[in-house]
């Protein structure tokens, strides 16, 4: 129960950063959708594609899936729940 919480809550956080960081949102960005990137992926493409996604450097990322990976293994089972949800670019 707190995976889907806690998956709830990053969801509405990068939503309301959207809207923080662009304002209004463009026409443009309207076609892209997130997807896994395994061109520039180091394991599974999950940190890459969110980058290119969001725009957030792909390092700071990793990091965070680092640090959320030593706080009771969230981060694991975030990684891989976005490599299950995420298509393949």
């Amino acid at each position: 129960m707190w995976l889907i919480r806690m998956a709830a809550y990053v969801v509405s956080g990068f939503t309301i950063w959207q809207f923080v960081q662009g304002g209004a949102p463009d026409m443009t960005a309207m076609g892209r959708h997130m997807a896994l990137d395994q061109v520039h992926s180091m394991i599974l493409g999950v940190c890459a594609g969110v980058s290119n996604y969001t725009g957030i450097d792909v390092s700071l990322l990793r990091l965070i899936f680092v640090i959320a990976a030593c706080y009771k293994g969230f981060g694991i089972a975030l990684y891989v729940l976005a490599f299950l949800i995420l298509p393949v670019s």
